[in-house]
């Protein structure tokens, strides 16, 4: 009979001594006589202390951080992250806390569409294009940071924050997914960011209005333009034709402030 695949750990003498331990992985079988008779063990080892050590320090660090990241310690952002499918994979108790929502409601489902806007409701399509873009961005290694984002939470509350995205890598240096943290806005930023869609919104509808009032400028100018196209090919007496030519010219120089004229700067002053 053999056993195979046995984990050993030995310990090291002399000037071996600096290192704390050996590993070895042994494979064993009985050694036998001409007879067929068992008189002893054989073993086959390979050394592996190398990778024992590293795994054991991917296992440390892999404990750290799962003990971080779901860590309800407040100075712990909210995380989430997901895999090359876009489904969530973490989902910690900073998020929990924010969106209303526990780790078993959404792991497992698509961070697009069912989770941020299912569970926790965009604004609108835009905002869940937004998102996707964001997200299948960050796995193709294009990391975003402090991207404006906002949602609604379980109860219906309106959430804004800065949203941080950057693809997750294997021990191989493989790209396996996106890690994503959020830093919520502090009234102060909540104000600022208020204030600043408000002024938005106004400069919008300014905008729109001099689009209005150059339209309704620009319609006229071009009446006059055909009337004195018109006028031009009549018999007219002298003051006449300079009184069109005036005209023409006047519509012209008109017409050339309006091209010219960039609404960004008129709303500017």
């Amino acid at each position: 009979e053999e056993d195979k695949n046995v984990e050993i750990k030995l310990k090291t003498f002399g000037t071996q001594q600096q290192k704390k331990a050996i590993y070895v992985i042994v494979n064993a079988c009985s050694s036998k006589d001409y007879t067929d008779n068992i008189v002893g063990v054989c073993f086959v080892g390979q050394d592996i202390t190398g990778q024992k050590v590293v795994m054991d320090k991917f296992v440390h660090i892999q404990g750290d951080y799962k003990a971080i990241v779901h860590s309800p310690n407040p100075l712990i952002p909210p995380i989430f992250a997901c895999d090359l499918n876009t489904c969530c994979s973490e989902w910690n108790t900073a998020m929990e806390v924010l969106t209303g929502w526990e780790k078993d409601d959404v792991i497992g489902k698509l961070l697009v569409g069912e989770v941020f806007g299912s569970c926790c409701r965009l604004k609108g399509p835009d905002a869940l294009t937004k998102f996707m873009i964001i997200l299948h961005g960050s796995i193709g290694g294009q990391d975003a940071d402090k991207l404006p984002f906002a949602f609604f939470d379980r109860k219906g509350k309106y959430v804004q924050a800065l949203l941080t995205a950057n693809k997750r890598i294997s021990m191989e240096g493989q790209i396996i997914g996106a890690f994503c943290f959020l830093q919520i806005a502090s009234p102060e930023l909540q104000h600022a960011l208020e204030v600043q869609r408000k002024q938005e919104k106004k400069c919008m509808a300014r905008m729109k209005e001099m689009a209005y009032i150059y339209q309704e400028v620009k319609n006229p100018l071009s009446g006059i333009r055909f009337t004195n196209a018109l006028l031009q090919n009549t018999n007219l007496t002298e003051d006449q034709r300079q009184f069109v030519e005036t005209s023409a010219a006047c519509e012209r120089q008109m017409m050339n402030i309006l091209r010219d004229v960039e609404l960004e700067r008129v709303e500017d002053g």
